[in-house]
């Protein structure tokens, strides 16, 4: 039975093959140059409306300190420290993305951000020592993500605020194949974790170009994803010590849709506007999870 719905998960994926997209090829391909470029984009797809439109007038950005969690290879924490006007320190797990990130830093002569290598589950901060922090389609991929608030709650000072948006698992593009092996949509949805892993497995081996995502970790649920629904991570906020001043499900279909012109989607958008507030439904359509997170002035001790 497994060899059969393998065999029919590919014969699906295969429908709308793709090639890996730059930013999804190892990193033994990361150059300097392909690292800046990437930088560039990200700084200006923030400048332009990033992370921080999902807050604007919920939370004050202005800070002395903030940490951007996840931060990629750089342009987008610059952009972050332009908006907050104090220290900003963006952390990614591997060492091969700061020398991008410190590269565009210079470029961009911004001497007010900085680049540390480590694990969101274990931050290498002292307790109390950020201000703020962001977390921009992060969420999904960390190893543990009830580790991860646990973390994040202490390096944080009391009244700080850790803003986090990601797409929930079911999402149409929540399996994140769309770079490298199919355009599908829903494909986590149609199968099984461990039959679409195989397929994609089987894939990349007949494609033979020497790509292949990270290792499966323990507790994934596809290469890079922890499998975090809206369900669970509900659960998560239930049993941590944060304060949630605003979880917001968005629609599939919205403005914060980056193709809501280019598909016409004020014409059709009403439909789906509901769908986020029905249970089951909501797992499939919405479109990101947007929460602002407070650290309580007066902590409980432990």
């Amino acid at each position: 039975m497994t060899r059969l719905l393998t065999r029919i998960a590919k014969l699906v994926l295969r429908t709308l093959p793709v090639y890996p997209a730059a930013d999804y090829r190892p990193l033994e391909q990361l150059t300097l140059e392909s690292g800046l470029r990437q930088a560039k984009v990200s700084y200006e797809d923030e400048r332009q409306g990033g992370l921080l439109r999902f807050f604007e007038g919920k939370v004050k950005f202005e800070c002395g300190r903030a940490l951007d969690l996840g931060s990629g290879l750089g342009g987008r924490t610059i952009a972050f420290q332009g908006v907050t006007g104090g220290e900003v320190i963006g952390l990614e797990i591997d060492e091969r993305m700061a020398q991008p990130s410190l590269a565009y830093a210079r470029e961009m002569q911004n001497d007010e951000v900085g680049f540390v290598v480590g694990l969101a589950e274990a931050l290498p901060f002292a307790d109390d020592s950020f201000d703020l922090i962001f977390c921009y389609d992060v969420m999904e991929h960390v190893a543990d993500p009830e580790q991860t608030l646990r973390a994040t709650y202490r390096v944080l000072r009391p009244g700080g605020h850790l803003l986090l948006v990601f797409p929930p698992y079911f999402h149409p593009t929540g399996a994140h194949l769309e770079g490298y092996v199919s355009r599908v949509p829903y494909a986590n949805l149609l199968f099984p974790a461990s039959v679409l892993r195989r397929a994609i497995d089987e894939i990349l081996a007949e494609r033979n170009d020497g790509y292949h995502p990270q290792p499966l970790r323990p507790g994934d649920k596809l290469y890079g994803l922890n499998g975090t629904t809206i369900h669970r991570f509900e659960q998560l906020l239930q049993q941590s010590a944060f304060e949630v001043e605003g979880l917001e499900l968005l629609p599939l279909m919205s403005q914060a849709n980056r193709k809501y012109e280019a598909w016409r989607m004020r014409y059709y958008a009403w439909i789906f506007r509901l769908l986020p507030r029905l249970p089951l439904l909501r797992e499939i359509f919405t479109h990101r999870i947007v929460v602002a997170l407070r650290k309580p002035i007066n902590p409980p001790t432990t």
